[in-house]
């Protein structure tokens, strides 16, 4: 069974392990150098997502395991709900699990919603356009990220009865 459970000071370790995870793996695809000391994240990034209430962080997990995270931002300016990063450790891949996550974070908001993807990342790209468009029944637009680094997919979700 596939959950997402809101993230707490106390998963702040993990959530940082997590993240070293996925930006280890975006390195096959961007080129991301290691740094000298052996990483390519830097965890004061989980503290800032943590501390600002405009962040949402949630873990993935599948019967109880941990199996990624998911990290919403509100966007005041537009009253957008953007869907920041998204990550499933390899062993939970092509197992629909994703695809689950996603449907219950776009769940836990009506309104407005923005993912969006960078140009390098092709499988990203697949991945999104496939929930996004069977999510919404294919109403969503797609346009390019504002920086133009990439394609960005929108809808809103109603009230589903």
């Amino acid at each position: 069974m596939v959950e997402i459970e809101p993230i707490t000071d106390s998963g702040f370790v993990a959530l940082t392990n997590l993240c070293m995870l996925a930006t280890y793996d975006l390195s096959e695809l961007n080129g991301a150098r290691i740094s000298e000391n052996g990483t390519y994240f830097k965890n004061n990034t989980c503290q800032q997502w943590l501390d600002d209430p405009n962040y949402e962080l949630y873990f993935i997990r599948v019967d109880g395991e941990l199996a990624g995270f998911v990290v919403v931002r509100y966007i005041e300016e537009d009253s957008t709900y953007y869907l920041n990063h998204f990550f499933v450790v390899r062993k939970h891949r092509r197992k629909q699990i994703g695809k689950e996550a996603a449907k219950m974070a776009f769940n836990k908001h009506e309104g407005k919603w923005r993912v969006s993807q960078f140009e390098w990342n092709i499988p990203a790209q697949v991945f999104w356009r496939k929930v996004v468009q069977e999510y919404t029944n294919n109403h969503y637009q797609e346009t390019r990220r504002k920086d133009d680094k990439g394609p960005m997919q929108e809808f809103t979700r109603a009230i589903r009865f």
